[in-house]
């Protein structure tokens, strides 16, 4: 069980660390030229952020430590703060998840990215259950 929750975090974290920067350095948000070059500037930031921290993750994760538990938690917490933080500007008026209404596909009506990021959420959440049920913290 231990093991298959790695992986399980594991996936969630490669997707955190992956799933923008594929979606975004493109001249869809990175290299829009309708873009201000601050926007750009805190778009490339915020992608290297999320970088960085799964990255930090993955060696929690798979790392040898004392206090395992600890790690796991951590590391689950990467994936759980990147994605949910989609979340947060639907309550800041004037945003949207998409430049263009239509652009972005619809799963029962919710923009998919907002489904990804629920979904790796979740699998994050269930990544570290499984992997902490084997895992004590030390004392």
């Amino acid at each position: 069980m231990v093991r298959a929750g790695k992986i399980v975090l594991t996936v969630a974290l490669a997707a955190t660390m992956l799933g923008p920067a594929v979606a975004d350095f493109n001249d869809s948000h990175v290299f829009n030229p309708d873009w201000p070059p601050h926007a750009r500037f805190h778009a490339v930031m915020l992608l290297a952020v999320g970088i960085g921290v799964s990255i930090a993750g993955l060696w929690l994760v798979w790392r040898r430590s004392p206090d395992p538990a600890t790690g796991l938690r951590v590391a689950a917490a990467v994936p759980v703060v990147v994605w949910g933080a989609f979340f947060v500007p639907l309550f800041v008026p004037g945003t949207s998840v998409e430049e263009y209404p239509g652009e972005v596909g619809r799963l029962l009506g919710v923009p998919l990215n907002l489904v990804l990021a629920g979904v790796f959420m979740v699998l994050a959440v269930a990544g570290y259950r499984l992997s902490a049920h084997g895992e004590r913290p030390s004392r």
